[in-house]
């Protein structure tokens, strides 16, 4: 790894240790972590079979993270509980994105040379969902993963100069994009078929083969993985959510977007300052918009579907920052041209950077369940605790990781009756209202972020004029005859 991934490694893992705690989005990778960690084998306690979600996931990709971070954990003592493990294993995923990232820019060095790898890795350095989410345990991070090599391998069929290597790629990345559908996420399958379309002269009887022998060994390895940790035959958690999400057409559950949303809202967001780049490098650089074409063809098959999510395009940010940084080399081209839009090009991924930092901060502030279980840990200390969790709690920053306390109880049963409250001591809740009059009283509350509030003349006292709102979001409180 050359100076430029170190520092995309350095902007992980401050983003990880920042913002340690997680959102209800990753719940079900963190939690399959902790499990495999603390027992191996599945069991009655395993999280995902008391909670199931709405579908299922693969257990393949924790069984991964797990096993790369035992090591580490078995040093530091073994721990399945604390917050400290729980960053490893997010760190560990991290590194494995900045590690497939430095794969893929050491590619595009060797097609096109040392200036637009450099500028690929700038753009991405400096970028929010490219530093702060690359270690969030989200299904698309999982996938991200091998999707950067898949993107290496496709570089390499395009445009390495030997016919032989161009097939050799052509089969690793067919090989790749098949384990990457079939087992972590079954939409990078609309990448995947734009990518291989991009070179439909080259498929022949060895790369049909080679793509079929892999969704084959795919498939029979996440039914393996599976069904023994879901407890179920046939277990095949990606056919099930591409059967919940296409077929049934349940994603409009939880929300929809207008067709045109992936182009007018989540690629500005995901680009930031190399957006413009990005756009002169596909209109001035042929082999620019041979990527971008397979990508912005995906984009607009996703923008069929109503729901949409920015995380469903992310293997499209690596190919968005290669036309940047080609965009910036071919204009560098230019004698007249070179000091401005070097001096451009800085400006626009330093104000990448601001955005970065200030995003980070304001995500900091949105884990006030996980923030307000450190806190009952902090000042209780009675062994004698059974707390409950509500939804919202559980949502904004509560996992395993944080139970710290083996003698206390922790619940997070849903849609209990008023009086069922009173087998806890302590609650976490977003409603104070609701068990105010049965017995409980406040302790402590954790406030979160509520909106920014912008004030121009605070401009003329030499003060930011932007700071975050805070509102209290989890209540802690604690039943009045609950024993000291």
């Amino acid at each position: 790894m050359k100076w430029i991934d170190c520092v995309l490694a350095v902007a992980v893992t401050l983003s990880a240790l920042c913002v340690p705690y997680t959102k209800v989005e990753e719940s079900f990778f963190m939690q399959a972590i902790h499990d495999i960690l603390k027992w191996g084998r599945v069991n009655d306690s395993f999280d995902h079979l008391e909670f199931p979600g709405v579908v299922p996931r693969s257990f393949v990709g924790p069984l991964l993270i797990s096993a790369l971070t035992y090591p580490a954990n078995y040093l530091y003592g073994n721990q399945s509980e604390g917050l400290s493990t729980q960053i490893l294993a997010r760190l560990v995923l991290g590194w494995l994105v900045v590690w497939a990232n430095a794969q893929f820019r050491k590619e595009i060095e060797r097609v096109f040379g040392s200036q637009t790898a450099l500028w690929y890795g700038v753009f991405g350095a400096c970028q929010f969902h490219f530093t702060f989410w690359t270690s969030r345990m989200l299904g698309n991070t999982l996938a991200l993963v091998p999707m950067l090599w898949a993107q290496k391998y496709w570089l390499r069929s395009m445009f390495a100069t030997s016919g032989a290597r161009r097939q050799r790629g052509l089969c690793y990345m067919s090989s790749i994009l098949a384990f990457t559908c079939v087992v972590l996420r079954f939409d990078t399958a609309v990448f995947a078929a734009t990518m291989l379309a991009s070179r439909l002269s080259m498929i022949n009887v060895r790369v049909i083969c080679t793509l079929a022998a892999a969704v084959t060994a795919s498939g029979l390895l996440s039914l393996a993985v599976d069904s023994y940790y879901w407890r179920q035959r046939w277990m095949w958690p990606e056919f099930r959510v591409f059967w919940f999400n296409i077929v049934l057409g349940r994603s409009s559950e939880w929300g929809v977007s207008p067709p045109h949303y992936y182009f007018t809202h989540f690629i500005p967001r995901l680009l930031l300052g190399a957006l413009p780049f990005a756009g002169i490098g596909i209109l001035a650089n042929r082999r620019a918009a041979q990527l971008a074409a397979a990508y912005i063809v995906s984009i607009a098959v996703f923008s069929a579907n109503a729901h949409k999510e920015w995380r469903f395009i992310l293997p499209a940010v690596p190919i968005g920052n290669l036309c940047a940084a080609l965009g910036v080399a071919r204009l560098d081209q230019v004698p007249t041209l070179r000091l401005p839009t070097r001096l451009m090009a800085m400006a626009l991924a330093a104000s990448s950077l601001a955005l970065a930092v200030m995003m980070t901060y304001i995500s900091s502030l949105n884990y006030p369940g996980g923030f307000a279980l450190a806190l009952l840990h902090s000042t209780e200390s009675s062994s004698d605790v059974r707390v409950h969790i509500d939804t919202y709690a559980a949502m904004t920053g509560v996992t395993r990781f944080g139970q710290l306390n083996h003698n206390w109880i922790y619940n997070k049963t849903e849609g209990l009756a008023p009086a069922q409250f009173g087998n806890f001591t302590h609650l976490l809740t977003s409603n104070p209202k609701q068990h105010s009059g049965n017995g409980f009283s406040v302790t402590a509350v954790e406030s979160g972020y509520a909106g920014l509030d912008v004030r121009p003349r605070l401009l003329l006292s030499a003060e930011l004029p932007v700071s975050a709102r805070l509102q209290p979001l989890v209540w802690i409180m604690r039943r009045n005859d609950a024993p000291s």
